[in-house]
């Protein structure tokens, strides 16, 4: 009886021990195997590429001139294609063929395919514009994002430079105009956000633009450096409000304004797309920002104007941008990127960071380009501005 009382205590002892380690013993959190493949994929194309590969990485340039040969000299990470580019459908997937043949590494293929006097094919759905839109639901934005980025996937891009994210508050403004969604922060929130979700949907990426905001201005930086004179309080609660939204839907990229902010940063002539304390400060530590920052066209005259092509794309990568959209020289502007980090003036850990986020992108939306080009050339003419789209698009903005 005794021995059957003592082994009954050494389990109890045993029990108790174990139960006491079990509880003393942190819950180990379960690891994402699909995300720890996806970093590693990341980090093992980032430590295969050359400086050259990728201060290459960091400029998507205009489809123009000898494009074959500036993609293998540059490295370019993409091209951006204007209606001069796009005279048909064949044309266009030629072209976007020609170029991803010409990339070692999967390139971006943008366009500004915002709808209304933005839109740069031709061929495509009818989007009628952003003022008009914004008399429609969430909703129907969201779908309407769905339909523009199908027609764009088909075609065989990846990136679309849209929603324009400007509040419309200034009538004399030249550029922004009915390019925006209306006058309301809060409204330009919700459709833009829905559009972001529709194009995200359809396998497309979005680029909200212009921040911090084109909305009140009375001038165009494609001619010149416009000034916004608002206090920092109005800026946050109308021209960033879209963009803190568009942060929240997950945009994968926010293009920076050639505007100054003397309230954000009062250095004189400065554009926001230049301003270390608007993209750094703002944008990426208050914000919260991870995704890419991206210039505007930084062969507009807002910077042109104020600087050469090499000083610019330094000044815009200093301040904070990952990629420099189309500088207006690009051999001189890659050259000066190169030799900053060659002489430690940028540092290899911040253009590591900036092609680790590229990079994220491009194998996030991996090419599929399963089909053979000529399965695809039909498949795309078959839905492309079809009578199915465009009767859908009727309906939904009925």
């Amino acid at each position: 009886m005794m021995i059957r009382s003592l082994f009954l205590l050494l389990i109890l002892s045993l029990f108790c021990s174990f139960v006491s380690a079990s509880a003393a013993t942190p819950t180990v959190p379960k690891v994402d195997e699909a995300q720890l493949s996806f970093e590693k994929k990341v980090a093992a194309q980032l430590a295969s590429m050359s400086l050259e590969e990728k201060v290459g990485q960091l400029f998507i340039i205009a489809a123009d001139g000898d494009l074959e040969n500036l993609i293998r000299t540059y490295h370019v990470g993409g091209v951006i294609l204007f209606s001069r580019h796009t005279h048909s459908l064949s044309d266009t997937m030629q072209l976007i063929e020609q170029v991803r043949q010409a990339a070692p590494l999967s390139p971006f293929i943008a366009v500004d395919q915002e709808g209304g006097r933005v839109s740069r094919l031709s061929f495509a759905t009818t989007i009628p514009t952003a003022r008009s839109l914004g008399n429609h639901s969430a909703s129907a934005l969201q779908k309407v994002g769905m339909l523009v980025g199908r027609e764009l996937q088909a075609l065989g891009f990846n990136l679309n430079f849209a929603p324009v994210l400007d509040v419309d508050t200034c009538k004399e403004n030249p550029v922004i105009g009915n390019r925006s969604f209306g006058n309301d922060p809060y409204v330009v929130a919700q459709l833009g956000t829905a559009y972001i979700r529709g194009l995200h949907n359809s396998g497309i990426l979005a680029a909200a633009k212009h921040f911090p905001g084109h909305g009140d201005t009375s001038s165009d930086s494609h001619f010149v450096l416009p000034i916004v004179n608002q206090a920092r309080d109005r800026l946050e609660t109308v021209e960033m409000l879209p963009f803190r939204a568009a942060l929240r839907s997950d945009v994968d990229m926010i293009m920076a304004a050639h505007v100054h902010y003397p309230a954000l940063d009062p250095t004189p002539n400065l554009p926001a797309s230049l301003s270390k304390p608007i993209l750094t400060g703002i944008l990426r530590q208050e914000m919260g920002f991870s995704g890419i920052i991206i210039t505007d066209a930084m062969n507009m005259r807002a910077i042109t104007d104020l600087m050469d092509s090499g000083q610019a794309a330094q000044s815009a990568f200093q301040a904070g941008a990952d990629i420099i959209l189309m500088p207006q020289d690009l051999p001189a502007a890659y050259h000066a990127l190169l030799s900053s980090v060659k002489t430690g003036e940028i540092s290899i850990t911040r253009v590591d960071e900036s092609v680790r986020r590229i990079l994220f992108l491009k194998l996030r939306f991996p090419e599929g380009r399963n089909l053979a080009f000529d399965a695809r050339l039909k498949h795309a003419s078959n839905i492309v501005g079809s009578p199915a789209h465009r009767l859908e698009l009727e309906q939904l903005l009925k």
